[in-house]
């Protein structure tokens, strides 16, 4: 029997932020190898405490940003494991979305929370 994973309130933000994300580029085609997604990932390179796990997920990042590798962000917004789970956390992706598009899926989240919390 599949144990079920717990959801917590950051993995839920997380993976409908990412969702966003993965939404903009498949319609707008836009391209995620940008100055400011590699910013991004240099920035959350230099916060990140250092681990070969960690590296490797950065290092990760950085092949899948400058591939412009689509499946593989799809992949890791679709997965419910916990590489991706932890790849979620440390995306770069989220400079993408716009404050109104961040704004709507801040909304959606505190939506789906209160929904939880009454059930």
């Amino acid at each position: 029997m599949r144990q079920m994973s717990v959801v917590t309130p950051k993995t839920l933000r997380q993976q409908l932020m990412q969702s966003a994300v993965l939404e903009k580029i498949m319609s707008s085609g836009i391209s995620v190898d940008t100055e400011p997604v590699r910013r991004n990932l240099r920035t959350i390179r230099r916060q990140v405490g250092r681990s070969p796990l960690m590296d490797r997920y950065l290092d990760r990042w950085d092949r899948i940003v400058r591939d412009n590798d689509i499946d593989g962000i799809r992949t890791i917004v679709e997965s419910d494991d916990d590489t991706s789970r932890e790849m979620r956390n440390l995306s770069p992706l989220s400079v993408l979305l716009s404050d109104d598009e961040r704004q709507r899926v801040l909304n959606e989240f505190g939506t789906r929370l209160r929904g939880t919390a009454t059930r």
